[in-house]
């Protein structure tokens, strides 16, 4: 199928768009500036250091977290010698 054959013959709607659009300028098609931004945000001065003290207190969390399971488990899987009774549990 020829997609040629698809257009209609009027070309009022693009010629017109087309004026409007030269008319209007870039100035009109741009977005209004918005009264902050998150370019604003991340760029302010204390930023650093409220993203210095994130990374901070993640290391700290995953690092003793880290350490918390795999002491569990070594409890866990403990070997226990063979010449000593395991201890009962008291409920």
């Amino acid at each position: 199928m020829n997609p040629a054959t698809l257009r209609s013959p009027k070309k009022f709607l693009p010629a017109f768009a087309a004026a409007v659009l030269a008319w209007a300028g870039p100035g009109h098609c741009a977005p209004a500036r918005s009264a902050w931004s998150w370019a604003d945000v991340w760029s302010d001065p204390g930023m650093d250091l409220v993203l210095l003290w994130l990374t901070a207190i993640f290391w700290v969390v995953t690092h003793a977290w880290t350490l918390l399971v795999v002491w569990a488990e070594a409890r866990a899987t403990r070997a226990v010698a063979p010449d000593v009774k395991p201890e009962e549990e008291s409920a």
